[in-house]
């Protein structure tokens, strides 16, 4: 990731390898404000050398072994450590049977190298509009765990984000885990995902329906068209509560597109976006039901 800054190297800091979660922690109750945490670095460092950020001290987590597992277990869910890379969860056999929104979010993240760096963890972090990883996460309710020295919180994704680069964490605390809860047997989901070649997705949309026949739940959640990661409200209820799925899907994709706080900038204009929400939420909801 680039933002087109001249610099080529980065600013001095201080490195620290912890090797356990406890001296991480310690180490961030030290240096606080002074200090960031790296996992995979893409981010970071992107950030440091352009000069948007200047920490004096780096704190790399990415040895550290209980944040390096993925876990999973059934009615408990998903358990994603924050040192583990989108590559090794791209190829986690779990993630491809059960959460198929989260593992094309991945799949179309980047490219193969910047995957095998990057971590699902520092994905939400960056809390970048166009970032993948939320969209899918959010979409299935799942929450990042966050420490402190004396304490750890649960937050859910949709509010651990609270706009561009802004994110619900301390100075002193580490997101050291996402859970993501274990999908109904009877659930669906789709991640789709427009962009022009470029890095810098257009609009991306996560759909998690719970049930095929009559839904029970069901999850529309929007990236990259606004300032965070948005869900269609009314646009749900309207696929919840119809009888005819062949025409909510069109009333659904036309009321998310006009419901959404759209922005525009110099990739799209608002108009065009509103267009793209509409599009891409008929095919992923034709897609999870299976009509044409």
């Amino acid at each position: 990731m680039s933002f087109g800054a001249p610099y080529f190297t980065l600013p001095e800091f201080t490195y620290h390898k912890p090797k356990t979660l406890k001296e991480a922690l310690e180490l961030l109750d030290t240096y606080r404000d002074e200090a960031k945490v790296m996992a995979g670095g893409v981010g970071l460092v992107a950030f440091m050398k352009e000069r948007l950020i200047s920490p004096s001290h780096v704190i790399d987590i990415k040895e550290i072994p209980e944040l390096k597992r993925v876990e999973y277990r059934e009615g408990a869910g998903l358990k994603i450590g924050a040192a583990v890379t989108l590559s090794e969860l791209e190829n986690n056999e779990i993630i491809k049977k059960k959460y198929t929104a989260l593992y094309q979010a991945i799949k179309k993240a980047a490219d193969p190298i910047i995957r095998n760096r990057a971590t699902l963890v520092g994905n939400i972090c960056e809390a970048l509009p166009w970032v993948d990883g939320p969209i899918p996460l959010i979409a299935y309710n799942a929450k990042v765990e966050v420490m402190s020295l004396n304490d750890v919180r649960l937050i859910p994704v949709s509010d651990f984000i609270k706009g561009p680069v802004e994110i619900d964490l301390a100075p002193n605390e580490i997101a050291t885990f996402i859970h993501v809860p274990d999908p109904p047997p009877e659930s669906k989901s789709t991640f789709l995902k427009f962009n022009t070649g470029s890095e810098f997705a257009l609009a991306t949309m996560a759909a998690h329906v719970v049930g095929s026949v009559k839904p029970k739940e069901v999850y529309l959640v929007y990236g990259a068209v606004s300032t965070k990661p948005v869900r269609a409200s009314e646009a749900e209820r309207i696929i919840l509560t119809s009888e005819n799925i062949k025409e909510a899907i069109v009333e659904a994709a036309t009321k998310a597109s006009q419901e959404i706080d759209v922005v525009s900038d110099v990739l799209a204009s608002e108009d065009y976006r509103r267009h793209l929400i509409k599009v891409l939420t008929i095919n992923a909801l034709k897609s999870i039901f299976e009509v044409s």
